[in-house]
């Protein structure tokens, strides 16, 4: 026969009881953990001024003046004056051409002249002594009129001939084939020993007029109505940089083109830049930063603290409470190492600008100072 056992019923309350005092003592009770320090972060002060708004964009330096020198008459290449490379001024000697044949030339010229000088003195003086005798009917009107026709026929030949005369020497001069501007020189393209012909000739040197320069640039055709309301309020600046050179330059916008290219859908600009020291070079790449205008009382924070997502550019700001905020913002042109605000922050408000991995809204944050290079 099978036994059975079973607590009384005032047995089992006292189990229970102590099963739950057990509990109620901690045996079973999950910690709590631990709250999280602050979050380490550098910081730094939205501030407020005056900024420029441009337009960003980059081209091509050009010279003002640019010039491919060539030889205005035929002849043989005695001479070149100038190094290649070399600065020049302007009607500096460049290169002579053999200059015998238009010496030549001038001294015949010079020789009819005189001869035209004596011949017209000749039938002058014959036209003066036969007009007193005209008036007294000696001589016929027809002769008489025929000396007058010998004085004017003589007077054109006279001309003809200085003009041939002023030609010649006009030749010999370009025998001396000079600069016609300030500039720098560049390769000597046909050498000493060369015969060159007039006008159809090859490219002897070129010369370039640097001590300005062109800045050419295109920008979006949507950008072109900001850009001409712009200018009609003034005289826009340019602001030239090249490639690791942390100067700029300034120039002056001169020209708008007069129509877009459909196929890129841009438009050519032209600024002038002057060019002292000669820093810059014709031909070279630069950046080109088109001022439009000022912005006043701008927010400006530290570019690292504006940082990319899902939703757009973000930020966080720290509360008084020493609280991470995060912000969507709305952002404007660059202007250094800072970025123009125009939604999300106000002036004076905190921004991290280091720190930001894992950071989320209310967390609380530490500042940590920024280490000094060395």
């Amino acid at each position: 026969m099978r036994s059975s056992f079973s607590l009384p019923p005032v047995s089992m309350s006292i189990l229970f009881a102590a099963f739950f005092l057990i509990s109620g003592n901690g045996c079973f009770k999950k910690k709590e953990a631990p709250p999280m320090p602050p979050r380490p972060v550098q910081t730094a002060v939205a501030i407020q001024k005056d900024v420029p708004f441009y337009v960003e964009t980059f081209g091509n330096l050009s010279a003002l003046v640019n010039v491919d020198i060539k030889s205005q008459v035929t002849g043989k290449i005695l001479q070149v004056h100038f190094k290649q490379g070399q600065r020049v001024a302007e009607r500096d000697l460049l290169f002579t051409i053999d200059p015998s044949e238009y010496k030549a030339a001038v001294d015949k010229a010079q020789a009819v002249v005189r001869a035209d000088d004596v011949d017209m003195k000749m039938k002058k003086d014959t036209l003066e002594r036969n007009r007193g005798l005209a008036t007294k009917e000696l001589v016929s009107q027809q002769d008489f009129e025929k000396y007058e026709t010998d004085v004017e026929a003589a007077g054109a030949k006279t001309t003809l001939d200085k003009a041939e005369l002023a030609l010649a020497l006009i030749n010999l001069d370009y025998c001396s084939i000079r600069s016609p501007v300030n500039g720098v020189t560049g390769k000597v393209l046909v050498d000493p020993g060369n015969i060159v012909l007039a006008n159809n000739g090859p490219t002897l040197a070129n010369v370039k007029a640097i001590d300005t320069l062109y800045v050419d640039f295109t920008v979006t055709d949507r950008q072109l109505q900001a850009i001409r309301s712009a200018m009609a309020a003034g005289t826009l600046k340019a602001e030239v940089r090249v490639p690791d050179d942390g100067k700029s330059y300034v120039g002056e916008l001169k020209l708008i083109e007069n129509s877009i290219d459909n196929t890129t859908g841009t438009i050519s600009l032209r600024a002038i830049v002057p060019n002292e020291g000669n820093a810059l070079w014709a031909g070279q790449f630069v950046y080109v930063k088109l001022i439009l205008g000022i912005e006043k009382d701008a927010v400006l924070i530290p570019y690292s603290a504006a940082q990319l997502g899902q939703k757009g550019t973000f930020a966080f700001v720290v509360t008084p409470e020493g609280k991470a905020d995060l912000r969507i913002l709305t952002t404007g042109s660059r202007q250094g190492d800072d970025i123009v605000v125009e939604e999300g922050i106000k002036g004076n408000e905190r921004v991290v600008t280091s720190g930001q991995m894992g950071l989320s809204s209310g967390v609380m944050v530490a500042e940590v100072p920024t280490k000094k290079q060395s």
